[in-house]
């Protein structure tokens, strides 16, 4: 089956624009209570950060660069990961990941130190003896345990993002060809199979923006977008996603 990557794309423009609507329109209102807040507060960080990469990803479609928006895609793919985890796990989710970022800092720290770097010692020591709950989410700060257990074709989306998101064998081979003993370089880049998954970066990007935002609904009191989340999924051909 041939994938009409132009009206994929054609449904993402609209869909992408109705999403950033609903991002300026004042989720702020629909926040818990101050005591219920960590998820959805780390949740906006998400869904905002998830909004810039969707934005990185056109404009680098629309560049010509696709392919070297695959750290952009992939990125994509964690946010909505951990908007989800949220969702589920709420508070443990939360703490999980300030145990991560406690476990990060500390690598940082001595990397510093190892190379003679200064820097703020004492925001320093105050997230190294921060007292963070440990709890069996813990297991999901590894990304291929998280997307295993979200499903979703999430796992197998990040893989593939990954190989060329890196100095891979992947990566490079995208951009020479051998043909019949004839080697042939390129500057740009070309796949083993028929047409240009590239093309469709626009539309990737609508998908994964809206459903981090079926997530983020759900952080917020009274899930106030599921109704406009139900349009823009069902005008880009996501009937019942919402």
């Amino acid at each position: 089956m041939t994938v009409d990557f132009a009206e994929l794309n054609r449904r993402a423009v609209p869909g992408l624009k109705a999403l950033t609507a609903l991002l300026e329109g004042g989720a702020a209102d629909h926040a818990p209570a101050p005591e219920d807040c960590r998820p959805f507060q780390v949740g906006w960080g998400m869904v905002a950060a998830l909004h810039r990469q969707a934005a990185a990803v056109v404009v680098l479609h629309d560049q010509g660069l696709g392919h070297e928006a695959a750290p952009n895609r992939r990125l994509m793919v964690e946010h909505v990961a951990h908007l989800q985890w949220l969702v589920r796990d709420g508070e443990d989710a939360v703490d999980s990941m300030n145990k991560a970022h406690q476990h990060k800092q500390s690598g940082l720290r001595k990397a510093a130190d190892d190379a003679g770097f200064q820097y703020d010692a004492e925001a320093a020591d105050a997230v190294r003896d921060a007292v963070v709950p440990g709890n069996p989410a813990n297991t999901y700060n590894i990304t291929q345990n998280l997307l295993g257990r979200l499903g979703g074709g999430l796992l197998q989306s990040w893989l593939a993002e990954t190989q060329l998101s890196h100095a891979t064998l992947v990566a490079a081979g995208s951009f020479y060809r051998e043909t019949g003993g004839h080697l042939e370089l390129l500057l740009t880049p070309t796949y083993s199979i028929e047409g240009d998954p590239m093309e469709a970066s626009p539309y990737v990007a609508f998908f994964f923006l809206f459903f981090g935002m079926v997530a983020f609904n759900e952080l917020m009191v009274g899930a106030p977008w599921t109704d406009q989340l139900k349009t823009i999924g069902d005008a880009a051909g996501l009937a019942g996603a919402v």
